[in-house]
């Protein structure tokens, strides 16, 4: 790992340490893969389906998050499937400009199917917000590329307009919660300024995409969620082309609630002036454990010679 990314993940840490769990049943280990730093969630009883991978995308709009903080989301999915969840540290903006992130996922797929020894069709593809939208490029990057595609992808609370063209982004409703209008705008400046970076560029914004031959989605959307458009939206891009498209609405849930727990994000008198704060709200979302069987549910469906064998 160069210095620069230890350095990303160093001041990464402290801005999620309330989120960074090591939950019971399943054990995590640091690794490289084709140059990328990654974490290895693996139930803890060892894994069960030795032919099966789970890639997992964190989000953090591109310039925030790391892999430690997916935990409570990579431990369920690793519990559910029997198999290992590879999360990669992958790098941010905007001290790695765009598309850094997008050529590190799509090396340590690479990865995945080359020297990790596993067929495409085997390898399912997750990811929440920013990350969500870096599973969509990565599944059109590799059709593009005529690299074999995974099996699946599976996105949750999307974000998939930099352009912020999403009517729920102006919705007064969905702005009392964990992601606000202006927390959107701060994450798209930072992105922006990290060189000659376009809005509209399919890569990060996948609705101005052509996701025709893409793999079958699950589309997961938060109804307490000003991102909340940006699933219905490539929801009705994806199937217009043919993609099969699971779309399930979480009426209750807010942003990233498979991965925050009891944790909410408080907004001060005088923000954006003081930061964002995480305040512990008691209790997990119940539709955190729901999304993620649901999850289970979809990889068996569409790598279930795999699953279902074991």
């Amino acid at each position: 790992m160069t210095p620069e990314l230890q350095l990303q993940i160093d001041e990464q840490e402290p801005l999620f340490g309330k989120l960074i769990v090591e939950p019971v049943g399943a054990t995590y280990t640091r690794d490289e893969l084709n140059g990328v730093p990654v974490e290895i969630t693996e139930p803890a009883g060892g894994v069960s389906t030795t032919d099966l991978v789970l890639l997992y995308l964190h989000g953090g709009g591109y310039s925030n998050g790391l892999a430690a903080w997916a935990r409570r989301g990579t431990a369920r999915l690793a519990q559910g499937l029997g198999c290992r969840i590879v999360t990669p540290d992958y790098r941010l903006a905007p001290r790695f400009p765009f598309p850094a992130a997008h050529d590190d996922v799509l090396a340590v797929y690479q990865h995945l199917i080359g020297p990790g020894g596993y067929q495409s069709n085997h390898v399912a593809v997750a990811g929440d917000s920013a990350g969500g939208a870096l599973t969509v490029s990565l599944c059109a990057d590799a059709r593009d590329m005529g690299i074999p595609i995974p099996g699946c992808g599976m996105l949750n609370s999307v974000w998939s307009d930099i352009a912020m063209n999403t009517p729920s982004l102006d919705d007064p409703i969905k702005n009392g919660f964990d992601i606000r209008r202006e927390v959107v705008e701060g994450l798209c400046e930072v992105l922006l300024s990290s060189g000659d970076v376009d809005p509209m560029d399919p890569r990060h914004s996948p609705v101005y995409r052509d996701l025709t031959g893409l793999p079958p989605l699950l589309i997961q959307a938060a109804g307490r969620d000003v991102c909340h458009d940006d699933s219905t939206r490539l929801a009705a891009s994806a199937r217009a082309v043919g993609v099969a498209v699971k779309f399930t609405e979480y009426h209750n849930a807010e942003h990233i609630w498979i991965l925050n727990g009891p944790w909410r994000m408080h907004y001060p008198d005088t923000f954006p002036k003081e930061p964002v704060r995480f305040e512990d709200g008691g209790v997990e979302a119940p539709e955190a454990v729901l999304a993620i069987n649901e999850m289970v549910a979809f990889v068996k469906a569409h790598c279930g010679e795999v699953v279902n064998n074991r």
